[in-house]
C-alpha cells in the first residue's frame, strides 16, 4: 500500500517531434565535423606534398652535382624508379615521364599515393652534360593559365603532383588513374599532360581550386629554371664561376 502524500514519479518518453529535432541537430554537428576534418586532411596532404617537392628539387641538385659532366637525371619511362638513358639521351625527350625516385633515393609517391610526373630539357639531361653557355630559352615555359600570363620561359625541369583527383597519374601500385576529363573546366590541368608537339612545352601553375569552382585545378608544380640550376652548380663548385 502506498503511503499517503508520497509523490509518485511520472516518466515520459520523447515525442516524435522532439526525436526529430535531436536527430537534425546531431546530423548538422556530425556533418560539420566531417567537413572540417576532410578539409584539414586535404590541407595536411598539400603541405606534405609541397615539402616533398622541395626535397625532390634538392635531390635533383645533388644528382647534378654528382655527375661528370654535370647533368640532371632522365625521367623514368617504365615505372621501375630508375632514370632511362639510352645511347647518351633520355628515352623520353619531349614528353612527360615519371620521377626516377629510386635513382634519387626518394619515396615514390605524393600524399595521395600517385607517382610524381617529371619533364626535363634534353640539353640539361643528356650524357654530354651542360655548362654555363647551355641555353633553354623557348624550350618550355610556365603560365598561370591556358592563354594567360607567362611566369617563366627558361625552364629546364618540371616536377608535379597530380593532386587529390590523381587524374592522369600512375599510382604507387602501378595502376593508371583515370585521364583528365575533357570538360573545359579542366583545360589548365589537362595542359600539364598534353605533351606539346611544338616548343615551347607549356605547363600551368595556379592555385588549387575548390571542387565546385568554374576552373578545376589541383596539380602542384615545382620547376627549375636555367639560371637557378647554373647558379647552384657554380655555388657547389662543379661549374666554373
Amino acid at each position: 500500500m502506498l503511503e499517503k502524500n508520497r509523490p509518485v514519479s511520472l516518466q515520459r518518453g520523447f515525442s516524435l517531434i522532439e526525436l526529430a529535432v535531436v536527430l537534425v541537430i546531431v546530423g548538422i554537428l556530425v556533418g560539420g565535423l566531417i567537413g572540417t576534418l576532410g578539409s584539414r586532411i586535404d590541407t595536411s596532404r598539400q603541405v606534405e606534398t609541397k615539402q616533398s617537392l622541395e626535397d625532390i628539387r634538392t635531390a635533383l641538385y645533388g644528382f647534378a652535382m654528382s655527375q661528370t659532366p654535370v647533368r640532371l637525371p632522365c625521367p623514368d619511362n617504365n615505372n621501375d624508379g630508375l632514370e632511362d638513358l639510352t645511347a647518351g639521351q633520355c628515352d623520353v625527350l619531349t614528353t612527360l615521364g615519371n620521377l626516377p625516385w629510386t635513382t634519387l633515393g626518394l619515396q615514390r609517391g605524393d600524399a595521395w599515393g600517385s607517382t610524381y610526373s617529371y619533364w626535363v630539357a634534353d640539353a640539361f639531361s643528356n650524357a654530354a652534360g651542360f655548362n654555363l653557355t647551355t641555353g633553354s630559352a623557348g624550350v618550355a615555359q610556365i603560365d598561370d593559365s591556358v592563354g594567360g600570363n607567362t611566369i617563366s620561359n627558361n625552364v629546364v625541369a618540371v616536377i608535379f603532383s597530380h593532386g587529390k583527383n590523381q587524374y592522369g597519374s600512375i599510382g604507387v601500385d602501378n595502376v593508371a588513374r583515370p585521364a583528365v576529363p575533357v570538360a573545359a573546366a579542366y583545360n589548365d590541368e589537362r595542359e600539364n599532360q598534353d605533351n606539346d608537339a611544338v616548343a615551347p612545352v607549356l605547363f600551368i601553375n595556379r592555385a588549387v581550386t575548390e571542387e565546385n569552382a568554374p576552373v578545376l585545378f589541383d596539380d602542384m608544380l615545382l620547376w627549375i629554371s636555367e639560371y637557378e640550376i647554373k647558379g647552384k652548380m657554380v655555388q657547389a663548385g662543379v661549374l666554373p664561376p
